[in-house]
């Protein structure tokens, strides 16, 4: 497993990204991205606490995505 350290593309992972569009998989990139940002960690690390708030709110890895990034957006105006 490579190292991994926060950028603004990631290198696309197929099966994360099974059954979402190309729409979903640019909103869980990019709340992952906030999450390196913003909480130092790395891309697993990210991708995984985006799962773990899925599944708790049991919605999808998109919605809460979208969530993710509206909150940030409006903190940061």
């Amino acid at each position: 497993m490579r190292p991994s350290t926060p950028t603004t593309s990631a290198p696309f992972d197929a099966t994360r990204h099974a059954g979402l569009s190309l729409e979903e998989q640019k909103l869980v990139d990019g709340a992952r991205d906030i999450l390196m940002r913003q909480r130092a960690l790395n891309e697993e690390e990210a991708y995984t606490l985006l799962s773990e708030m899925a599944d708790k709110r049991r919605t999808g890895m998109a919605d809460i995505s979208l969530q993710l990034i509206n909150i940030t957006k409006r903190l940061t105006v």
